[in-house]
């Protein structure tokens, strides 16, 4: 029993919640070049971190944004595609969605997860379910008159979803309750050719404009529909998000610089030219590291879940943790939150070694990443015997019973797996939280 005790000591003091490593700068800027691909950038410092794709699968990139499934979504304008990455480790996870050729230009999720995309070519905007599903327009082409709709859309604070009109130099509304576009922003209003760029005021009011064609920056009130010009003489604004310090960054020239929202004053140029061909948008996105669900696991928990030995392989599609109960006298069945965990897939190699694996990944998961690493028996008893006189094949599968671990580098952790007399196999994973 010494071994097995040690297992649980080691677990106990592994036990120590770890906060997960963050760099000092929470946000990264995700900058899109038209042609060259998206660019992944410090947002504090502006210091450069990577490509986020090749321009082999990226071509005319444009809107990228944060969905509420916690994946990135980048709009590919010149192959029609909405991708899809993931913002931990910015790997590609697939296409979203075939937009068919509308010529993409901006997207916006909605409160339910659709999504809403801006067709350049097409004159309208195209709705997809959560799932990528084309909806259709929800409009007519060119209404409210609108041309040229672009990568600004956005959904305001009243609940209509903004359109900036590049060739009509205006801005349209569509109201999600009556379906209905109209003109919310006249053509040319204060001036602006070419609208472009549409960003949330972080107070509600309206929202901060770039206009291309006329180099400007301005702030639009909805409730008052003032249209006041914050800065001009911009080389051709397109992009703009809310900086980490509350300031503004914007497109200007070739560069991204950070500008004063009160006075326009220039504070710094956070992307020098060079490094980006055709600036179109800019994201700040806060990162996720990844990010644990803290609400179901505490700093070390079980994992649990059963399935059916297919050959020498038992496939858990759900895997689950609970939390929520006091234990002990105030122990109350009913307090328990039951949640999905994610997937594991143990294998058996031998009569006493396994391939252990794990993906918890994605949408409906813990998000603890995925993973992998041998077992070996933690005690050899008469079921390992068992097994090495009739093979590790053979259809009875009892001798798998027992505790399973990873060795000393993985020492705080084991595997306990009880296959019951009707075939099924339950297993139970005690870990921790990663570091």
């Amino acid at each position: 029993m010494a071994r097995f005790a040690l297992l649980l000591l080691l677990a106990a003091l592994l036990a120590v919640p770890a906060a997960l490593a963050q760099s000092a700068c929470g946000s990264r800027l995700f900058v899109s070049g038209y042609f060259s691909t998206v660019h992944v950038f410090d947002a504090c410092t502006g210091a450069f971190l990577q490509d986020l794709d090749t321009r082999t699968r990226i071509q005319g990139a444009m809107a990228v944004r944060l969905g509420p499934d916690g994946f990135l979504y980048v709009v590919s304008e010149e192959t029609s595609q909405v991708l899809k990455y993931r913002n931990d480790t910015l790997a590609y996870v697939g296409e979203f969605a075939a937009t068919g050729p509308i010529g993409p230009t901006g997207m916006v999720f909605d409160p339910a997860g659709k999504v809403y995309v801006a067709g350049y070519r097409s004159q309208d905007v195209r709705r997809f379910s959560a799932t990528g599903v084309a909806e259709g327009a929800i409009f007519a082409a060119r209404s409210g008159g609108l041309g040229g709709p672009d990568n600004g859309l956005a959904f305001g604070p009243d609940g209509n979803l903004y359109v900036p009109g590049y060739d009509t130099h205006n801005v349209v509304k569509w109201d999600p309750r009556t379906g209905v576009a109209s003109e919310a922003l006249a053509p040319r209003s204060g001036g602006i050719r070419n609208t472009r760029g549409l960003l949330p005021a972080k107070d509600g009011t309206g929202f901060y404009v770039t206009a291309e064609g006329s180099g400007q920056l301005l702030r639009w009130n909805l409730a008052t529909g003032d249209l006041v010009q914050i800065r001009g003489g911009l080389s051709r604004p397109t992009g703009i998000d809310h900086a980490p310090d509350g300031n503004l960054l914007v497109v200007d020239g070739e560069s991204v610089v950070k500008i004063d929202p009160a006075t326009g004053t220039t504070l710094a140029t956070v992307v020098s030219p060079g490094r980006v061909a055709g600036p179109v948008f800019v994201a700040v996105i806060a990162k996720a590291s990844p990010t644990v669900d803290a609400s179901q696991v505490g700093s070390q928990f079980w994992v649990v879940g059963d399935a059916v030995f297919a050959g020498r392989v038992l496939d858990i599609a759900t895997a689950y943790t609970a939390s929520g109960t006091a234990f002990g006298p105030d122990l109350r069945f009913s307090e328990l939150v039951i949640k999905r965990w994610g997937t594991i897939r143990f294998e058996l190699l031998t009569c006493t070694t396994a391939r252990f694996a794990w993906d918890s990944s994605g949408a409906n998961s813990a998000g603890f990443g995925t993973g992998g690493y041998e077992l070996t028996r933690f005690f050899e008893d008469e079921g390992t015997q068992r097994c090495r006189d009739r093979g590790v094949d053979h259809a009875d599968r009892s001798w798998v019973n027992g505790q399973w671990w990873g060795g000393p580098s993985r020492s705080g952790e084991g595997v306990f797996v009880d296959r019951r007399a009707d075939g099924t196999a339950f297993l139970a994973w005690f870990t921790h939280r990663p570091r």
